[in-house]
């Protein structure tokens, strides 16, 4: 290439450059007032309009229309050479030398090397300037009138029926984000709550495709409320069942138990613990008991064993007593009910014997409430009575070992006993979390049912409603703002207690029963540690 071409080709690329840019001036103003009109219609009717994209995609169509335009009127190099001639006044030198370039005539030849010797002494650059768009100032202008069109009240020529549609939509969505967290806090409280570990397919069932179909939020709120509700019916379900009901009957039945008057009778603390219906505490002197006796020796301390086994007699004795309801089988008797068949109806209650007792009780013309009482009664009777017969014989088993001076039947009628108390502790453990489980879903119905008039309970995390101030994950008297001590102010009010679950994290402890998921629960009891038993 001589140097006459790259002359040429230089001011021919500032040329294209030039042009380019005016190309791009009026693609980008073309299409800023495109944008422009697009802003002002979704800013008048409020449209769902994502003018991100419409932006990103007007600018690329601008940049793509000024590359195309550029090329298609591209300047070519005679024109090129004539515009170099002209800025650096040399009469049309360069251009004649283009076009005597390829003659071989002497005198082409001739003008061919003029034109090179000239153009060695031209700098391109300082003829062929780079020049700033002439349309820029529309460019411009019709950026700050595409900005502007933002200020425009969104929804101004938005009809009612449109406006109504909107803040429906979105109060849909907010009841969507509120009563979905709800489900979720739902589901989270009841996976961590070992007594429910048996009704998976009905806390899968709770959060499962919720919702995406409803399009009205009251339908919503139903929606889950009954989903809420059915859980809820599981979960008393599970609660009233005769397990469960035989525990606070055992409770109230131990009440009756009488204390030794001796203050250091070894079976004082036992009998106090079994009265208060603490079982664990019970429990744990069962224990105590189990290792005194391990260090008993029937010779040397005969005082010790035989006041021992009065008083596990005397215990067992006073279980037995409270284990026959009288009062009861009295009334039973009184209504009809043979004397065979309250004593079988004690010991051991089947369906068939619910149902021919209802049906005797209603022809000796009881009323249904009556029937319902007796029959419960009986059957929380028969749960709790086997509960004391079978600790009653332990005790009694304890108390003739330790008489015959057989110290290994006593710690194994102990054994028992506390086998049946350790039954009754985890009994007790799972009603308790079984009411904080249903505390926890009627709080959450509540919080569906009687959403928070502002937010409707859809505050995001980490902020907070001026109203209800749920989710806020604040503190103190009040809202936010400056403190200045002080101590709050006293009032009296209305006092409600609910029943919940501590949210605690503990080390393991002793084992009181193990839940399985695929199988039957499994009866255990804590076991001493190795230095405990050394010392035994």
């Amino acid at each position: 290439m001589t140097l006459l071409e790259r002359q040429i080709q230089t001011a021919q690329r500032i040329l294209w450059w030039n042009r380019w840019q005016n190309c791009l001036a009026w693609s980008l103003t073309v299409a800023a007032l495109a944008f422009a009109l697009c802003v002002l219609i979704q800013r008048l009717f409020d449209l769902p309009v994502p003018l991100l994209i419409v932006a990103a995609v007007f600018g690329s169509a601008a940049v793509i229309a000024s590359v195309v335009w550029a090329t298609i009127r591209r300047i070519d190099k005679a024109a090129a050479a004539a515009i170099l001639d002209r800025n650096a006044g040399l009469r049309e030198r360069i251009s004649s030398g283009l076009y005597c370039l390829s003659n071989p005539d002497p005198f082409a030849r001739a003008v061919v090397t003029d034109a090179e010797r000239v153009g060695a002494s031209v700098t391109v650059k300082q003829h062929v300037r780079l020049e700033l768009p002439r349309p820029l100032a529309f460019t411009v202008g019709s950026m700050v009138l595409a900005a502007l069109m933002f200020l425009i009240t969104p929804g101004l020529l938005k009809s009612d029926k449109a406006l109504e549609a909107a803040e429906q939509s979105a109060e849909l969505q907010q009841t969507h984000i509120a009563v979905k967290r709800e489900i979720e806090q739902v589901r989270k409280l009841a996976e961590a709550n070992p007594a429910l570990a048996d009704l998976t397919p009905e806390l899968a069932s709770v959060d499962s495709n919720f919702g995406t179909k409803l399009q009205r939020p009251e339908s919503v709120r139903h929606e889950a409320a009954k989903r809420i509700d059915r859980l809820e019916d599981t979960v008393k379900q599970k609660r009233s069942s005769d397990k469960y009901k035989a525990v606070p009957e055992m409770q109230r039945m131990l009440r009756g138990l009488k204390t030794p008057e001796s203050a250091d009778a070894p079976t004082e603390k036992l009998s106090k613990a079994l009265a208060k219906g603490d079982f664990k505490e019970a429990k744990e002197e069962i224990a105590k008991l189990q290792e005194q006796l391990a260090t008993l020796k029937a010779d040397e301390d005969q005082d010790l064993v035989e006041k021992m086994s009065k008083q596990l007699d005397d215990l067992a004795k006073q279980l037995e007593q409270l284990a026959s309801d009288d009062k009861l089988a009295q009334r039973l008797e009184q209504a009809g009910v043979g004397k065979e068949d309250v004593d079988r109806m004690l010991d051991r209650l089947s369906k068939a014997d619910v149902e021919q007792l209802k049906k005797q009780l209603e022809e000796k013309g009881l009323s249904q409430n009556q029937i319902e009482s007796l029959t419960k009664q009986l059957q929380q009777r028969q749960q709790a009575r086997a509960m004391a017969q079978k600790m009653a014989q332990g005790m009694k088993q304890a108390a003739q070992g330790a008489q015959s001076g057989q110290m290994g039947q006593a710690a194994a009628g102990l054994q028992s006993a506390g086998e049946q108390l350790g039954e009754l502790e985890q009994l007790e453990l799972e009603m308790n979390l079984l009411d904080a489980a249903m505390a926890d879903l009627k709080n959450a119905r509540g919080n569906i049912d009687n959403p928070c008039s502002k937010c409707a309970g859809g505050s995001k995390p980490g902020g907070s409603c001026s109203s209800c101030g749920r989710s806020s994950g604040r503190g103190g008297m009040g809202g936010m703002g400056q403190g200045r001590g002080g101590l709050a102010p006293e009032e009296q009010t209305n006092v409600g207690f609910k029943t919940e679950r501590g949210k605690v994290h503990g080390g393991r402890g002793a084992t009181i029963g193990e839940f399985l998921i695929d199988g039957e629960q499994v009866k255990g009891e804590a076991s001493a540690s190795l230095g405990e038993a050394i010392t035994a």
